[in-house]
């Protein structure tokens, strides 16, 4: 595999594009479900889309700073494998939260403590995996 190489020089940077948002998008077979949940769970805004648009959009509220929107695409074929990336969701305590998740179509997967916090790895109601991660 071959690595791209750094720039070397201040200068070499400047010319470089750089975004000024990152986005994450996730596959789902039901956008606005998936939204829906992530909505609730994360305090975002659900952006306007156009009708029958396979995707659905949610971002954190205006003028306030946060990580990045989540953006849901239906797509037909069903989930196959463990994702390789995922939301890790940082918390001061995790149980009520993850309680409230499960009572809303999230599943548990696994339960790792470690001492001071744990982490929960759940699905959302589409299957995705992510992690809760903080004390009880």
């Amino acid at each position: 595999m071959n690595a791209v190489p750094p720039p070397t020089t201040r200068a070499d940077r400047t010319f470089l594009a750089s975004p000024h948002r990152i986005g994450i998008t996730i596959d789902c077979p039901d956008a606005a479900l998936a939204a829906a949940f992530w909505e609730r769970f994360l305090g975002y805004q659900r952006r306007p889309h156009a009708e029958g648009s396979t995707y659905v959009t949610v971002d954190c509220p205006e003028h306030v700073a946060g990580p990045p929107h989540l953006t849901f695409q239906q797509v037909p074929e069903p989930k196959t494998g463990k994702a390789r990336a995922h939301l890790d969701l940082f918390v001061d305590h995790a149980r009520p939260l993850t309680q409230q998740m499960l009572a809303a179509g999230a599943q548990q997967v696994s339960v790792t403590d470690a001492g001071e916090w744990t982490t929960r790895v759940l699905t959302d109601p589409a299957g995705n995996e992510f992690c809760v991660i903080g004390p009880d």
